[in-house]
């Protein structure tokens, strides 16, 4: 369970947090072994009258009330002016985000096609070599001083 802050109230009492409520709830519910609710109230330090007033305030909905009148009080809580602004910022960057994928393949493509150029103008530099089977006299014996062999 998460670390709660449990305070107290005016008359003494413990002042479990909602959270808290819902965490031990959860866990009430799911022990379902013999003994495990009554291993939860005493590592919690929790009386059954307690947990009797939390189920049926879940049962009647107080607690989810007391769950939004919370959240209201809040001082996280959002405005429709600030969730106008968040939902617009959310399309904006979900729209950058598709133009910088954009703007990431256009730039592989012109890298591709920058080497595809480079290859080309380095094999035009030199000629394709014709072998001397097929080299008239004048270009096989311009060939042999070439190559040294004559």
């Amino acid at each position: 369970m998460s670390d709660p802050t449990i305070g107290l109230t005016q008359s003494g009492r413990r002042a479990f947090p909602v959270e808290y409520r819902l965490e031990f709830l959860r866990k009430w519910d799911a022990g379902v072994q013999r003994g495990a609710k009554v291993r939860l109230l005493r590592e919690h330090a929790l009386a059954a009258s307690t947990v009797k007033r939390w189920l049926a305030a879940r049962a009647s909905g107080d607690l989810t009330a007391s769950m939004v009148a919370r959240a209201e009080r809040s001082s996280h809580r959002m405005e429709n002016r600030d969730r106008a602004e968040l939902a617009r910022l959310l399309r904006e960057n979900e729209a950058l985000k598709k133009k910088v994928a954009q703007s990431e393949a256009a730039q592989q493509i012109l890298g591709k096609a920058f080497e595809l150029l480079e290859g080309i103008t380095t094999s035009s530099d030199n000629p394709p070599e014709i072998p001397p089977m097929l080299m008239s006299a004048d270009e096989y014996a311009q060939w042999l001083k070439q190559h040294r062999l004559s």
